[in-house]
This record gives C-alpha cells, sequence and structure tokens, in this order.
C-alpha cells in the first residue's frame, strides 16, 4: 500500500505548478535525479511510476497533500487531464467525473447531451445520470436543446456539470 510518506520520501510536488520531481531513486536511475516525474499517455493523463507499479500523477498529488489515495475519482476542474496542480483536482464518483467530459468526439451538434434527428427535424436532448439516460425533449430550435440539457445537467451535477458550445 502506497503511503504519503513514501511518497514525499520520493517524489518532490509542487502543488502551485503540479509538478512530481524525482529526489530519491535505485542507483541505476541517479541521472533523473530533479528530472520531472512521470510520462503521459495516450489517454493524456501522466502517470509515474512507483515500484514498477504505474499511478495516475492526480491521485499521487491527493495522497501527496492529504494523506491518503482518493477512492474513487481525482476530476480535474479544467479538463487537462495533465494539469495536476492541488487547487485544480476534486474528488468524484464516476457520474460525477463523467460530468465533466466533453462531448464524445462523433458527436455532430457540437454539444454535449443534444443530437439533431433529421427524420424529426427536430433536436433532441437527453443526459446520462448514475447510467441511466433520461430523455429531455424535442426542440425546434439547437438553442432550447442546449437550454434543457443545460439546466437538466446543473441540477444532476451542480458544479460537475459541463456544457460545452461550439
Amino acid at each position: 500500500m502506497l503511503t504519503q510518506h513514501y511518497v514525499r520520501t520520493i517524489l518532490d510536488y509542487d502543488p502551485e505548478t503540479g509538478i512530481f520531481t524525482w529526489k530519491k531513486l535505485p542507483p541505476n536511475h541517479i541521472h533523473l535525479l530533479g528530472t520531472r516525474a512521470g510520462s503521459v499517455y495516450a489517454n493524456g493523463y501522466r502517470y509515474v511510476q512507483i515500484d514498477g507499479k504505474d499511478y495516475r500523477s492526480g491521485r499521487l498529488a491527493w495522497l501527496y497533500i492529504y494523506g491518503e489515495l482518493p477512492p474513487h475519482y481525482v476530476d480535474h476542474v479544467n479538463k487537462n487531464k495533465d494539469d495536476d496542480r492541488i487547487e485544480n483536482l476534486r474528488l468524484a464518483t464516476n457520474s460525477l467525473n463523467q460530468a465533466n467530459r466533453g462531448a464524445p468526439i462523433n458527436n455532430t451538434s457540437g454539444t454535449k447531451g443534444i443530437r439533431f434527428e433529421a427524420d424529426r427535424n427536430r433536436w433532441r436532448a437527453q443526459i446520462m445520470v448514475n447510467g441511466k439516460s433520461r430523455n429531455l425533449g424535442r426542440y425546434h430550435t439547437r438553442e432550447e436543446a442546449m437550454m434543457a440539457y443545460a439546466k437538466a445537467a446543473q441540477e444532476a451535477w451542480g458544479e460537475f456539470a459541463r456544457v460545452d458550445h461550439d
């Protein structure tokens, strides 16, 4: 089990920049002392390898500052997965973490939770909360659908609600 004490022994963390640097390494990696720890993987998160295991650096930052590994998720407020400043991190459930995601890459409306139904000539708004999809209605305009989604997202997730518009 990774502990705050152990992490503080091998890494320095700057809560204002979110950057970890190595302060203790095995002899065969001594050349890395003082360098930035970790690598950004294809998923956009920075991982730091400790004793052969990869840890997301946001989770390590939480452990470093608060003394415990988060039970679930650490959400990046500004959506930048490599911005591990402590002020940019907050604990989240899976549902809240998903709420802070943007529109999927295949989204054609430009707005999360909104799609155009050509056969009905209407904009449909829907939201997924705790794994359950909820239809918010069909609207004549994209703006009406966006307002319906924004209202439902705010009610469901509060500060985690993310409503992006192009």
